[in-house]
């Protein structure tokens, strides 16, 4: 099988499985109280535009850049055509434009990709919460940022890229204007990157000229005449138009799929701590309750083996209630603290019965009830046990708690879970895997996902 089809194959696989989570999260939030939906509209309504996006294979590039550095140039080199406004003033644009480019069928392998281009305001030019937001949002729902310098770029810029940085998106570094920057080649520049350097390498560093500068020519005519004049070179952004169509052909879904996860695993997050908050009152009302009939019921059961039963059983019990409680999906993702601090607890238990009997010349809770005449270690000990015991259900309660809220998106479809797979399948030379080491990687502890 050609390697394009391979590539082609695993991605399609994993933007399908994408679009299950996406379903069945927003199918999960539609049984919430309807006071909470309403709550949560905006990010149920994210979720929905994520999965029409996914549906619509929609890539969306967008272009980041200081005032004057030529981004509208050079999206407009790419259409061949005048399509968003370039003039001598600083700042063109405003806000940000959108518009669908289409590569010839001969260009783009997958016919069914759509591709949008998002010209922004300069980030030099952002100024206030509002705006700064806005380029903010719009870098998180890109799926590919160009950021368009003219020459080498300067310590503010590569601060400014650095933030974009954050919000864990492929980067092409395209240098525009490099007409007038001969000498100029993409290894200097990667060298000046410093800690910037894992995020691209030389072959994401790409040398345009949009919109070049005149040059000189000189026209003879066979009389002998001659005239010197000005002529304006034709827009020069194919190293670029190349470098993204073997980006789409080769990347194209996991582009997209890369990026409706991320924000779909963010939106779970944000949902998943409102849930917690709407419901930690009357979980910890629960997990009160638990504790207390708990202990009761540690101290008075007679034998060791009673105790270590019910203690496990209780704790069951309690995560169980938890889970339905709050009505989150539940995964393996921490579920082995959980199980640490069953054991804990029972072991605590087993602990108290051991330094009982050594403390008090008892052999377990049966020599406690031959010797009931003496009720200071029956006391003493059903005390310690019932400590422990309510102790340890409040700890399972917690645990459970922080499984629900942090798990939610380790299901066996969960954003998180489908992310590390998509990790495991990236080769060094593609671009997505210079995201590995910024993405939430898989807690050891818990293993790799099925």
């Amino acid at each position: 099988m050609p390697i394009a089809n391979q590539a082609t194959d695993w991605q399609t696989a994993l933007q399908d499985r994408a679009t299950q989570s996406l379903q069945q999260m927003i199918q999960d939030h539609g049984q919430l109280p309807l006071e909470l939906q309403s709550e949560l509209q905006n990010q149920l309504g994210v979720l929905t535009g994520l999965q029409n996006k996914l549906s619509q294979n929609l890539i969306q590039i967008a272009a980041f850049g200081f005032v004057s550095r030529g981004k509208s140039a050079v999206l407009n080199a790419l259409f061949a055509e005048p399509i968003f406004p370039v003039g001598p003033l600083n700042g063109e644009t405003q806000w940000p434009r959108s518009v669908r480019w289409s590569p010839t069928l001969a260009e783009i392998e997958n016919a069914s990709l759509q591709i949008e281009l998002i010209d922004t305001p300069g980030l030099d030019e952002i100024e206030g919460q509002g705006r700064a937001q806005m380029a903010r949002d719009i870098a998180s729902t890109a799926d590919l940022i160009l950021f368009i310098v003219a020459g080498a770029p300067t310590p503010e810029e590569l601060a400014a890229l650095g933030e974009l940085r954050q919000v864990q998106r492929p980067i092409l570094m395209v240098v525009n204007k490099a007409d007038l920057y001969p000498n100029l080649q993409p290894e200097t520049i990667y060298e000046k990157l410093a800690n910037l350097q894992q995020v691209l390498t030389s072959n994401e560093i790409l040398l345009t000229a949009a919109a070049p500068a005149p040059v000189p020519v000189r026209s003879e005519w066979p009389d002998g005449r001659s005239k010197e004049d000005w002529e304006v070179p034709p827009p020069n952004v194919e190293s670029l138009r190349q470098r993204l169509l073997k980006l789409l052909n080769q990347e194209g879904r996991g582009l997209l799929t890369v990026n409706a996860l991320l924000q779909a695993e963010g939106i779970e997050q944000e949902i998943s701590q409102r849930l917690a908050e709407n419901y930690s009152k009357s979980a910890e009302a629960l997990i009160g309750k638990f504790l207390v009939v708990k202990g009761v019921a540690i101290a008075l059961l007679p034998f060791l083996f009673l105790d270590l039963l019910g203690c496990g059983l209780f704790d069951l019990l309690l995560v169980g209630a938890l889970v339905r409680h709050y009505g989150l999906p539940t995964s393996r993702y921490r579920v082995d603290q959980i199980w640490q601090r069953l054991f804990s607890n029972i072991g605590s238990i087993l602990l108290i019965e051991i330094v009982s009997g050594i403390l008090f010349g008892l052999g377990g809770d049966a020599a406690i009830i031959d010797n009931a005449g003496n009720l200071l270690p029956l006391v003493s000990g059903a005390i310690a046990q019932a400590g422990v015991a309510a102790y340890g259900a409040q700890k399972i309660g917690q645990a459970t708690q922080t499984y629900l809220i942090q798990g939610a998106t380790w299901g066996p479809i969960g954003p998180s879970t489908i992310i590390y797979q998509m990790l495991q399948a990236l080769k060094p030379d593609m671009l997505l895997y210079r995201l590995r080491q910024n993405l939430t990687p898989l807690p050891i502890e818990s293993g790799a996902p099925n």
